[in-house]
């Protein structure tokens, strides 16, 4: 009995917390090597979002090219976005070129993510699955996150044009339900 309702209540505080993820206004960040691939997922992210009435605006916007995006991460940039109107980031990158990559258990805080080196890029020759990770961050801490698998890809297009079909549907269902 004591197991049934310790269960009861971790599925009861499961469900509360995937439903109280609530997204009005986000700063992506993508994390890739290449600056075209960082700035053509920002952009078609920030073009996703805004269609689904979420105001978005891409980090590249803040960060100067080359640049860290660690600089995010200062007390004067948190400022200038919440100022803005900014507390949420969404942090993107490539989980790996498979379909079988779960979410992370235990994400890391924002300045770690931020941290983190990617050894990815957007698409590589002889792969047709992507797994694309989400974080997304409020105060420093993970609020939410999830893996976005995108299959049968031929090219860089090919992963950006999938990801804007079904990406919208995916995440309203997924994210926002």
């Amino acid at each position: 009995m004591k197991h049934l309702f310790l269960a009861l209540l971790l599925l009861v505080l499961h469900f509360s917390w995937a439903q109280a993820f609530k997204l009005k206004e986000c700063v992506v960040i993508a994390q890739f090597e290449k600056p075209e691939d960082r700035y053509a997922l920002e952009v078609n992210l920030c073009e996703i979002f805004t269609a689904m009435q979420i105001k978005a605006i891409p980090a590249t916007n803040f960060v100067k090219q080359g640049g860290s995006s660690q600089v995010l991460a200062t007390d004067s940039s948190l400022m200038a976005l919440k100022e803005k109107g900014f507390s949420t980031y969404c942090l993107v990158n490539v989980k790996g070129f498979d379909n079988r990559f779960k979410k992370s258990e235990h994400p890391p805080l924002f300045s770690e993510g931020l941290d983190r080196a990617t050894i990815y890029n957007l698409y590589k020759d002889e792969i047709s699955n992507l797994t694309l990770e989400f974080i997304f961050y409020r105060d420093g801490k993970p609020v939410f996150n999830d893996v976005y698998k995108i299959s049968n890809i031929g090219d860089r297009d090919d992963v950006i044009k999938r990801l804007k079909k079904k990406g919208p549907k995916y995440f309203l269902k997924n994210w926002f339900s």
